[in-house]
């Protein structure tokens, strides 16, 4: 079956979709930096800041990172400095077609330097629960169910994937969330990409 399937492949004319998806690299690429700096109390001077965070409980400009926070920052810097990104700060929108999800995350994800990922037409295995974070118990934000379409196009944290869950032949968003199973099975999809 895997043979047939890496055959319809190679014919089939279909590439990851193109449009909001893929369009907003910069503004998720921001996202995850900025969550990290809010986090840590950093205070948003830019409406952009001031729509996708809570200055409340700010503490400052400069604040503290721990490690693991700081080196995650260095790199999606690095990635936006690679990108090219310049993103308008003095706007109130994100092209983030998951950020009803993203924003009840306990961890970010980081997207691949390339912006490539892989993409899942018609998810065969079972139910799987995504989750707020890459923890076990960091709790249930929404569920990958047979049938649907998903796409990864973040790094791993450990064995935990981010998943972006579409409905079939849409970019409409409908689940997010990390999940711990091997998304690159191109056994539990009808069809895949990437």
């Amino acid at each position: 079956m895997r043979a047939l399937l890496l055959i319809c492949l190679t014919f089939l004319p279909f590439a990851l979709p193109a449009g909001p998806a893929h369009a907003g690299t910069c503004e998720d690429l921001w996202y995850s930096r900025n969550w990290i700096m809010d986090r840590s109390g950093y205070c948003f001077g830019t409406p952009l800041g001031q729509t996708y965070f809570d200055n409340s409980d700010c503490i400052g400009k400069n604040v503290s990172l721990t490690s693991w926070d700081a080196e995650r920052v260095a790199e999606l810097r690095e990635i936006e400095q690679y990108q090219g990104c310049k993103l308008n700060t003095q706007s109130t929108y994100l092209a983030l077609d998951d950020i009803q999800f993203r924003r009840i995350l306990v961890e970010q994800p980081s997207l691949f330097e390339e912006g490539e990922g892989f993409l899942c037409m018609g998810y065969t295995g079972n139910g799987v629960s995504l989750l707020a974070g890459p923890e076990s118990n960091s709790g249930v934000i929404s569920a990958l169910e047979p049938g649907d379409w998903y796409r990864t196009r973040h790094t791993d944290i450990g064995a935990w994937t981010y998943i972006i869950v579409t409905a079939p032949h849409s970019e409409r968003v409908t689940a997010a969330g990390w999940a711990m199973f091997d998304p690159n099975s191109g056994i539990q999809c009808l069809a895949a990409a990437g």
